[in-house]
């Protein structure tokens, strides 16, 4: 029973950081994070601001967690398919993926595009942290390196990544009339770019 009863009251408190979270990606879609006060998210997630402290010490972890656990776990889901698509197809799996995504959650994608260029520097650099480990993962699925060899991604794989992001950008407003040119035309820009030879400085 003291097992049970332990169990349950952590999974509540689990159901009462996600809702924190949820709100404040709801709420930072509509009005940006950095203006957002626990007061505020505390009361859209529907609990008292007192309880917020039991979940997050203050605004900024709570934007460290949304970066780590939200939007790093949906890039890492994304790297995960590409890894495991049919040789040759990861990066139609990848961009398929991400519209997915922005079908599926976009308020997330659209707070990942604001927070890359937002005020704070810490989550800029999360972001920049997350955004390498998928470049990193599509280097991987697309050469058959292992992401151990693929530690460190080429300048291409990061551009496609900064591509493939911006994109979803796009298609945060013009899904409905434009995902199948979207989808289309975002994997023949991935593919190209990743398949073009590596820059060398001109000899002196």
């Amino acid at each position: 029973m003291v097992l049970r009863a332990s169990l349950e009251k952590k999974e509540e408190k689990e159901k009462v950081r996600v809702a924190l979270m949820r709100a404040a990606v709801h709420l930072a879609a509509a009005h940006g994070f950095a203006g957002l006060g626990l007061r505020e998210v505390s009361r859209e997630a529907g609990i008292a601001p007192t309880s917020f402290y039991r979940h997050f010490a203050d605004m900024e972890e709570l934007g460290v967690a949304l970066i780590r656990e939200l939007a790093g776990r949906t890039l890492r889901e994304l790297g995960e398919r590409a890894l495991a698509a049919p040789k040759g197809s990861a990066v139609e799996h990848l961009v398929e993926s991400m519209l997915s995504a922005v079908e599926q959650d976009p308020e997330l994608v659209r707070f990942v595009i604001a927070e890359r260029a937002g005020a704070s520097a810490s989550f800029r650099a999360l972001l920049r942290a997350e955004l390498s480990g998928l470049a990193r993962t599509l280097h991987a699925a697309t050469t058959g390196e292992t992401l151990l060899e693929a530690s460190a991604p080429p300048m291409a794989a990061e551009a496609a990544i900064v591509l493939l992001i911006d994109a979803a950008g796009t298609a945060l407003d013009e899904f409905e009339t434009r995902r199948a040119q979207l989808q289309e035309s975002l994997a023949w820009s991935l593919s190209a770019l990743l398949a073009a030879p590596p820059l060398h400085k001109a000899s002196t």
